[in-house]
């Protein structure tokens, strides 16, 4: 006998339904993200073993980052993104209305933001700041490992995809490919 049928309400049935549908979704979502995850780990992992660095670094957060960069002859700019990003998110919070964390989402559309000329100047140059180093980044990572425009391309607007290629195709790092 199907217990559904007998204890809920159609409408209360039809809720139960719904809210399994939305759990498997969920549990599918989070399934492939961790296997999606592990790939990346394993591919960045690969990828720092061709430059010389030990793989276990992949793993670690930020500083998986800090290496990539180390490996494209990019460390000060790193510590510039970092410094820059600590600095806009300061600015940013300075610049809000002083009782923004306790406005409600209708009142914060409400707001006038042209009286908050910080805000947008903040966002946008956190926005010009993040998009020039990663262009530079992609561009950079795309020579070291001895590819051209295309992969750049590539690694510029489908990044995990191209990602996993360069962790497991057969090219090659070369410091000396970044002088050209």
């Amino acid at each position: 006998m199907d217990i559904l049928a007998t204890a809920l309400t159609p409408g209360e049935k039809e809720a139960a339904i719904a809210g399994g549908a939305a759990g498997a979704t969920i549990g599918m979502v989070m399934a492939f993200a961790v296997v999606w995850y592990v790939l990346t780990v394993i591919a960045t992992w690969k990828i720092f073993q061709k430059a010389g660095e030990p793989g276990w670094k992949a793993i670690i957060p930020f500083y998986n980052i800090y290496i990539m960069y180390k490996i494209v002859n990019m460390k000060g700019w790193f510590w510039f993104l970092l410094a820059a990003s600590i600095i806009g998110s300061i600015a940013l919070a300075a610049s809000l209305p002083a009782n923004y964390s306790n406005m409600t989402n209708a009142e914060i559309a409400a707001i006038d933001w042209g009286r908050y000329p910080g805000v947008l100047i903040s966002i946008m140059v956190m926005l010009v700041i993040d998009l020039w180093g990663t262009i530079v980044y992609a561009w950079r990572t795309s020579k070291a490992f001895g590819h051209g425009a295309g992969y750049f391309i590539g690694l510029l607007f489908l990044q995990p995809i191209f990602w996993l290629i360069l962790g497991f195709d057969k090219s090659k790092y070369s410091k000396k490919n970044l002088k050209k």
